[in-house]
């Protein structure tokens, strides 16, 4: 053999050599996924997703990153110092505004709120004349209560008293329990607990999800991220359906998950179970009126209305989710 042509298969081999490392690199560099943390229903499919190694199966070596504050999780996504986000409606609410950011997938069907209040109030429209405690105004939780009561025949700006009351839940709850306030919204399964207090779940997370929709949980990127990366996206949502998928196959498994991270006993685990497994949504894409309350949430306190349908092209892209099915 020629010194020429061992030559050239040398520096073949290097170059192979060179792209193999490279894509080895890539394969290995973290994806960061920032999110507020594994103590909420919704957010089991991730959690699932690398203990049971979906993502690594998608070649993909995933961090979940426990960040509090929305704000906070966009600006470090727009600084790529994070790939990708689990809020929804906020990210919704930047898109609208024109930040290059996009929902690429919903987690679930619905928010996960209930109502919870006084034991003697017997239904939503009983809330006429109370107050009703909420974490602030213009959140998620404020515009699920404010369309809930609008939707049951009460106007929220006249028959009731919202009152903001900033921090935990438990703050919340704490009003509610000192009579300051009648009621609150809270996320499942904080209802459980007050229940046993002697509380009243009087809206359950099922008939919430009938009166309004505004999933909180999915994953949303840059469109920085959606140019130049769209294979890792649909690997993503690969992942994070194929997790979802198992938690509602796996019966005894999501009541153990379940039990074991939102903390309640057996016979609560398969109550709350139930209600759960049909909020996830494995399709990963919602419809257009799913997406315009998104877009309602940052609005629907303004004076000025935007219109949803004109807005919702820049506020998802379900290219990806329509891969992952597949």
């Amino acid at each position: 053999m020629s010194s020429k042509v061992v030559s050239v298969l040398f520096m073949s081999s290097l170059l192979m050599f060179g792209f193999a490392t490279h894509a080895a690199s890539a394969e290995s560099k973290p994806i960061n996924i920032g999110w507020t943390g594994g103590s909420n229903w919704s957010s089991l499919p991730y959690q699932v997703a690398v203990d049971r190694k979906f993502f690594e199966k998608e070649g993909l070596n995933v961090r979940l990153i426990t960040m509090r504050g929305t704000t906070l999780m966009l600006s470090a996504l727009m600084a790529d110092e994070i790939d990708y986000v689990t809020i929804l409606p906020f990210i919704a609410g930047a898109a609208v505004r024109g930040l290059p950011v996009k929902i690429v997938a919903s987690g679930a069907k619905s928010s996960g709120y209930a109502i919870i209040s006084s034991p003697e109030i017997s239904s939503l429209k009983g809330l006429k004349g109370k107050r009703i405690a909420i974490n602030s105004f213009g959140s998620s939780a404020d515009f699920a209560i404010y369309t809930a009561l609008s939707r049951s025949g009460l106007d929220p700006d006249k028959d009731v008293t919202l009152q903001t009351i900033s921090g935990t839940p438990d703050a919340r709850f704490a009003a509610l329990i000192s009579r300051a306030v009648d009621a609150t919204v809270v996320s499942s399964p904080f209802e459980y607990f007050a229940e046993q207090k002697g509380f009243k779940t009087l809206v359950s997370v099922n008939e919430m999800a009938e009166l309004v929709k505004i999933p909180i949980t999915g994953i949303s990127t840059s469109q920085r991220k959606i140019d130049k990366q769209p294979d890792e996206i649909v690997r993503v949502l690969r992942a994070l359906r194929a997790a979802t998928l198992f938690i509602q196959s796996e019966r005894e498994i999501g009541i153990g998950l379940m039990e074991k991270t939102l903390k309640l006993d057996r016979s609560a685990a398969e109550k709350f179970y139930t209600l759960y497994r049909e909020q996830y949504n494995p399709e990963l894409s919602v419809p257009n009126s799913v997406v315009e309350e998104w877009i309602a949430v940052g609005t629907f306190r303004a004076k000025e209305k935007e219109k949803g349908g004109a807005q919702a092209q820049r506020v998802h892209d379900w290219r990806f989710a329509e891969k992952a099915r597949r």
